[in-house]
């Protein structure tokens, strides 16, 4: 038997369902200074965040560290996306370069690796874990989109 809820219980049902949630915890707003738009991707369990915010019609990855905000760019790249993060502080994500072609990169003490998929026409990486492992995902002709696993980094 289907039973109906008169939509105004169903809203007074949902209200005191997101009060509850809210009241288990306290949101905090992550905007990145001078950004029109920040986005978060990943948290670390010290507390560090990444993510991409767009400023100027561009868009760049940060790094927010102990209330810090670091912008994160590979040289040469026209957009920057940090899309993961590892408790080591490894970064993984994609850009694009200045011919257009999006690249996953890593990016582990101050230094920047380009990750390519072979033969994809696009690639990026989405995870690190604590022992250097890569997933991500790439596109193969015929823009197929597929997934990958770089087993201790590139």
């Amino acid at each position: 038997m289907l039973r109906v809820i008169h939509p105004v219980v169903f809203l007074l049902l949902l209200a005191v369902r997101l009060v509850a949630v809210a009241a288990q915890g306290t949101f905090t707003t992550i905007d990145v200074p001078g950004a029109t738009d920040t986005r978060p991707n990943k948290i670390t369990p010290q507390g560090d965040i990444v993510g991409r915010y767009t400023s100027a019609g561009v868009i760049h990855g940060f790094l927010l560290s102990d209330g810090e905000f670091t912008t994160i760019d590979v040289p040469g790249s026209i957009d920057t996306r940090v899309i993961g993060i590892n408790p080591g502080g490894d970064m993984v994500g994609q850009y694009t370069s200045a011919d257009g072609v999006i690249h996953g990169f890593l990016l582990s003490g101050g230094e920047f690796t380009t990750i390519d998929f072979p033969d994809a026409t696009a690639t990026g990486a989405t995870e690190i874990t604590p022992g250097g492992d890569i997933v991500g995902g790439y596109i193969s002709a015929g823009s197929v989109g597929h997934g990958f696993l770089l087993s201790k980094g590139p």
